[in-house]
């Protein structure tokens, strides 16, 4: 594993070691894209948990060790208890389906020179949720009903597929939730999970 760093625009870092890493340490950095905000404070405003908040519509992003772009990603839409469009749709086992409509783009920058990992992951399982009274649910949004809710083209990252340098995606992403409002957390595995985003609808 390499060190990662988490920092925001304004140059805040959090960063977090992992031993026996035989080569010199490289640095992923998360930056809170927001265009159009007039305000700094409000790109890098985090939640009590360590997130940065994101809107629906609003941009966020990764950067290197030296503060090239690697990728970008926009929620475009959230829709609670959505309705399913595969074809082979399940009951949901946690009670409602929220689907993201999401924008993915991924820079020359993404590729690891040292062979290391090489993609960026954004699925179902990479998410958590927050209910109304404040409690992170401990069930997997996960589940067969989120996983056949969508038809395949319509997915990003189906079966497992990552997204590569200087790619370009937009796609949508089923999860199987207990409440139809409430706070989605994002933590991607370029970041080690020291920080995230979330979104309340």
């Amino acid at each position: 594993m390499s060190a990662l760093a988490v920092i925001t625009a304004l140059g805040l870092s959090l960063s977090a070691c992992a031993a026996a890493s035989p080569s010199p340490a490289a640095t992923v950095s998360v930056e809170p894209l927001t265009p159009n905000t007039p305000s700094p404070t409000a790109s890098t405003a985090k939640s009590p948990r360590g997130n940065f908040v994101k809107e629906v519509g609003s941009s966020a992003g990764i950067t290197n060790k030296d503060s090239d772009r690697i990728v970008t990603f926009t929620v475009n839409s959230l829709t609670p208890d959505a309705p399913c469009t595969g074809p082979y749709p399940q009951p949901v086992v946690n009670g409602h389906v929220v689907i993201l409509d999401v924008s993915i783009e991924t820079f020359p920058e993404l590729a690891d020179p040292n062979g290391g990992y090489s993609e960026f992951d954004m699925n179902a399982g990479m998410f958590k949720f927050v209910g109304t009274n404040g409690t992170t649910f401990n069930g997997d949004l996960n589940t067969q009903g989120a996983y056949m809710c969508l038809a395949d083209e319509e997915s990003i990252s189906h079966n497992g597929r990552g997204i590569g340098p200087a790619e370009k995606v937009t796609g949508k992403i089923a999860l199987d939730v207990p409440e139809p409002h409430g706070t989605l957390i994002f933590r991607s595995h370029l970041t080690s999970g020291s920080t995230g985003w979330e979104w309340t609808f």
